[in-house]
């Protein structure tokens, strides 16, 4: 990482993530604006759709329309997560060509560095890139590596200074500004692929303070993020629809009977491995265990699913049902499949609070750990900042109030918090 610095009067903060990316612009003063990156709209899903035909790649909420609409192409979601997983070094074919997932990312990268680019009207070489406590829980190796990929990334696509900031830290910087008094604040950030938080001294006199290590108590965090909770919904309500935790009979004995694999499951519903699904081999598998399948109806959905390459669009689904559960307590998830039969599923918000306990558990864990390291105990906190989207989970929420019911809570930019806040870090991290 680079520890030199340059005068730039222009810099930015990038908060790449699993689901949603942000870029914020800052003018070397203190000030800092995000940048509207797909109409008019700060936030843009961290997303890339590659037209069959060559034409030039589509991003964001265009991407993932493009797909669902039935065009000739291929959608890429939730890269972050490829970071230190040794998916980083598969090739995948995208319009004829064989290319590396950090190819893929670049591509995405650079778009960002382009709307920011475009919005300021200069080019622009310095950036600080969020990064979770940990990309991988319990593996300091693999988190030095996916920041040096992500560094070089960054490099490749025309920066010239790179630095990094935590990204929870970054959400407390974008939030202080509200704080006339100081305030002892404990960050809470959901994002798509990591659970991160921070316990800091926040007030609007520090935030010029060319030094802020001895306001910043403690950080912590876990590989548990709104994509968890997906794969959880998924598995547990939407692939048994499929065919998962079915049987079929054997190869060579009719007698013995098998339960059918749960890979193809799994991968259906982790953003990241879904393009598996849809490959030839995935294709041929599914079709020898329908030879053969008790349950040849389930079978068949998720072979449609795999030949007419829906799993995005149904992991779409389980994504949509999830956010419909911040709202109401019940809700019908549907599936329409192109040719599909309609699939309805009756859920309450309780069955989703069930697939998730266990997560959640880890995350307040994480949070308790967060506490024992900075010293301090839950009555000593005066504030608790939520920001991702996972914080709009009544789950979530109820048990924040509970474990800091003295604690003011702060919901304010929930889902651009970061990005700000790494843009306001960029002012002085490039200043001279």
């Amino acid at each position: 990482m680079s520890t030199s610095r340059l005068s730039s009067s222009l810099s930015c903060g990038i908060d790449f993530g699993t689901s949603n990316s942000t870029v914020a612009i800052s003018n070397g003063k203190g000030s800092a604006k995000l940048v509207p990156t797909e109409n008019g709209l700060p936030t843009l899903p961290s997303a890339v759709f590659f037209h069959h035909t060559g034409k030039q790649p589509i991003f964001g909420r265009s991407a993932i329309n493009a797909y669902l609409d039935g065009e000739d192409g291929r959608l890429m979601r939730g890269l972050k997560k490829v970071l230190g997983t040794p998916l980083m070094d598969d090739k995948t074919v995208i319009q004829g060509r064989v290319v590396g997932f950090s190819d893929i990312l670049a591509i995405y990268i650079k778009h960002l560095k382009d709307q920011a680019e475009l919005h300021a009207g200069s080019e622009i070489r310095n950036v600080v890139l969020g990064r979770p406590v940990h990309f991988h829980d319990n593996r300091p190796d693999l988190d030095d590596r996916s920041a040096e990929v992500i560094e070089t990334i960054a490099r490749q696509v025309g920066f010239e200074e790179v630095h990094f900031q935590l990204e929870p830290i970054a959400a407390a910087f974008a939030h202080e500004a509200n704080f006339d008094d100081e305030k002892l604040s404990l960050v809470i950030d959901l994002g798509g692929g990591t659970s991160d938080f921070t316990i800091m001294r926040l007030s609007c006199r520090y935030m010029n303070k060319p030094e802020r290590k001895q306001d910043i108590l403690a950080t912590a965090g876990v590989r548990v993020g709104g994509t968890t909770f997906d794969y959880r919904l998924s598995t547990k309500y939407f692939m048994p629809q499929l065919g998962l935790g079915s049987e079929y009979k054997g190869e060579f004995d009719a007698t013995k009977i098998l339960t059918v694999p749960s890979t193809v499951y799994a991968e259906l519903s982790d953003w990241h491995l879904v393009h598996r699904t849809h490959t030839e081999k995935a294709i041929q598998e599914t079709k020898t265990i329908l030879k053969r399948s008790l349950n040849p109806k389930r079978i068949q959905r998720l072979l449609a699913v795999q030949e007419q390459q829906l799993g995005y669009a149904l992991l779409e689904q389980v994504e949509g049902t999830k956010i419909a559960f911040a709202s109401v307590d019940e809700y019908e998830a549907r599936y329409l499949g192109h040719g599909m039969t309609t699939l309805r599923m009756p859920l309450k918000r309780k069955h989703m609070d069930a697939a998730i306990r266990e997560d959640i558990e880890k995350i307040f864990c994480s949070i308790d750990d967060c506490l024992s390291a900075a010293g301090v105990s839950r009555e000593r906190i005066e504030c608790v900042i939520l920001t991702g989207g996972s914080t709009e989970l009544p789950a979530i929420n109820t048990r924040v109030r509970a474990t800091f019911p003295q604690a003011e809570i702060s919901q304010g930019n929930k889902f651009d918090s970061v990005g700000l806040g790494l843009a306001h870090y960029a002012a002085h991290a490039f200043s001279e």
